[in-house]
């Protein structure tokens, strides 16, 4: 499947899309698919640690989920998703 680029995301210029839009010279081409895994899941994201409410890397992030220590949504957090799920489906209204 090809991929078609038309702003430039952060994987533009790799190789790995057809790019459309005008990419600055300061990126080097990246033409593996594991660079782009790389780059998506671990050196771009920015993860949060929810016992210690700090950033975190991502081995602590994956440690979190392997051991199931991750803190519970409170009622707060799920009344927030229940009206975030009626609200979507009003969305065609504002976009």
């Amino acid at each position: 499947m090809q991929v078609t680029t038309l702003g430039v995301p952060f994987y533009a210029g790799w190789g790995l899309t057809t790019d459309l839009g005008a990419i600055p010279e300061r990126r080097q081409a990246r033409p593996d698919l594991m660079g782009l895994v790389h780059a998506a899941l671990i050196d771009y994201p920015r993860y949060f640690d929810p016992l210690t409410n700090q950033p975190c890397p991502v081995e602590i992030a994956v440690e979190r989920l392997i051991r199931g220590r991750v803190p519970h949504p409170g009622l707060a957090n799920r009344s927030l998703s229940k009206v975030q799920g009626l609200l979507s489906s009003y969305a065609h209204l504002w976009r």
